[in-house]
This record gives C-alpha cells, structure tokens and sequence, in this order.
C-alpha cells in the first residue's frame, strides 16, 4: 500500500478506502512532543474509538509505514490489492 499523506502542521494524515467493501481508514502520524520519535494512529470512521489501532516509531517514514501496514491487515485477508488510493 502506497497512499497520499498530507501535511497540516507537524502531523501527517492519509485516508485509505477499501477496494473490498468501501471501508474507510483514517491514517494520522505525528512527531512525539519532545521530537524522540513518532506517533501513529490508524481508525475505521462509524466504528467505535477504542477499535483504533496505534503505535510509535523513530521516525516519520517507519510511522507512516507501521500506519499503513496496520491498515492493510486489518481490512485485509491476506490477498494484495484490497485499498484504492483515495
């Protein structure tokens, strides 16, 4: 999975929608307030929020990549393909 991150101050965010059943990912990572790492973040929109998967990573690149692996196993089964960028 490949998406477009977008930038809006210090935080970078993606929407990814399943090419499966339309589902909706948020995608958001931010630098840790003391800049030691960064905060990752991935939501489905309607579910409820302690479904939300989140972790940190020493970097912006590692954190969108963890980002967007928890997005693709989650909506996933396995087979490639599953996410149309939006």
């Amino acid at each position: 999975m490949s998406l477009e991150w977008s930038k809006v101050d210090e935080a970078l965010f993606a929407t990814a929608i399943s090419g499966r059943n339309g589902a909706r990912y948020q995608l958001i990572a931010e630098q840790l307030p003391d800049a030691d790492g960064w905060d990752w973040a991935v939501w489905r929109l309607g579910d409820a929020p302690d479904t939300a998967r989140h972790g940190d990573a020493p970097s912006a690149q590692a954190a969108i990549k963890a980002a967007e692996a928890a997005a693709q196993h989650w909506d996933d089964t396995g087979a490639p393909g599953s996410f149309a960028d939006s």
